[in-house]
């Protein structure tokens, strides 16, 4: 008996009782439940603000996000309203499967195009954006920049259940300036997108019309960019990336592709990529460090 009351002793506390061994599985099945009940809260939150199609930020997001964006941004924005020319006829002819396929396809080039900007799909095949100038002291037309690079960025033709299909959009860009009033800018922006699709159905071709506020009122404007096609080397463009533009000169190019020599974001120095011939545009203006 000393000899097992020795042993006893040595031991660090008493051992535990039934309920004690019981509680240690219900805690841990309590804690797993806790953390699934977590991630469908977290779940749920990201549905309510985010379209289920495309993963953009959607239309009720985008109504939350955007004012208190215009009312502390420090730099110049802009409200943006993109809506795609032929979508319907790739509904009708190829199915809803494709027209799912093609929206997901531009929204992630609206999405690269942009990178930290706030993008949303409204519905249906419309979109919004509303980007920011890079820094205080940019040109007041800067997001005609914005403008091009996405109207770039959407036009490549996409290969999409073994079909190549192919959208343009048709944009409505109004400057915010000092403005908060987002349900006031969105309307113009709408009014001038129409502007625009009324001009690619006009012309057979997607134009970009932006709306100027002015002391008269406002003043629509329609600019259609000049692709580049059938590029050479040595040809001086235009490289539209992350709504910005910068000189470049091409060294080769292909039908869909060019390996373009263009200036770094920083101005310092030159960097070499692989373009889609959609993301170029001529460029008149000469470069000393490119041309």
């Amino acid at each position: 008996m000393r000899i097992l009351a020795s042993a006893a002793a040595d031991m660090s506390g008493a051992p535990p009782d039934d309920a004690q061994l019981r509680d240690g599985p219900e805690i841990a099945r309590l804690r797993a439940r806790i953390r699934q009940l977590e991630q469908e809260r977290a779940s749920l939150q990201w549905m309510a603000g985010h379209d289920e199609l495309t993963g953009l930020a959607n239309r009720r997001l985008f109504h939350t996000v955007a004012p208190e964006r215009l009312r502390r941004d420090d730099c110049s924005s802009a409200v943006v309203i993109l809506d795609l020319n032929g979508f319907k006829p790739i509904n009708d002819t190829y199915g809803h499967d494709a027209g799912d396929e093609v929206l997901r396809v531009v929204a992630r080039r609206m999405a690269d195009c942009l990178g930290n900007h706030l993008v949303a799909r409204l519905g249906g095949d419309e979109f919004a954006a509303l980007p920011r100038a890079p820094h205080p002291d940019v040109p007041p037309t800067w997001w005609h920049e914005v403008a091009t690079s996405l109207s770039a960025a959407i036009a490549p033709p996409m290969l999409v259940r073994e079909h190549t299909l192919s959208v343009t959009a048709s944009i409505g860009v109004v400057p915010a300036g000092r403005s908060s009033d987002l349900p006031d800018l969105m309307r113009r922006a709408d009014q001038a997108m129409f502007s625009a699709k009324r001009h690619a159905n006009s012309t057979d071709k997607a134009g970009i019309t932006w709306v100027v506020a002015t002391e008269k009122g406002d003043h629509t404007e329609t600019y259609g960019p000049e692709p580049v096609a059938g590029c050479r080397p040595g040809d001086p463009v235009w490289v539209h990336r992350s709504g910005a533009r910068r000189a470049g000169a091409v060294e080769s190019a292909g039908e869909w592709a060019a390996l373009v020599r263009y200036r770094c974001p920083n101005c310092a120095g030159t960097m070499v990529d692989t373009i889609p011939t959609s993301g170029l545009t001529i460029r008149a203006e000469a470069d000393p460090y490119l041309d």
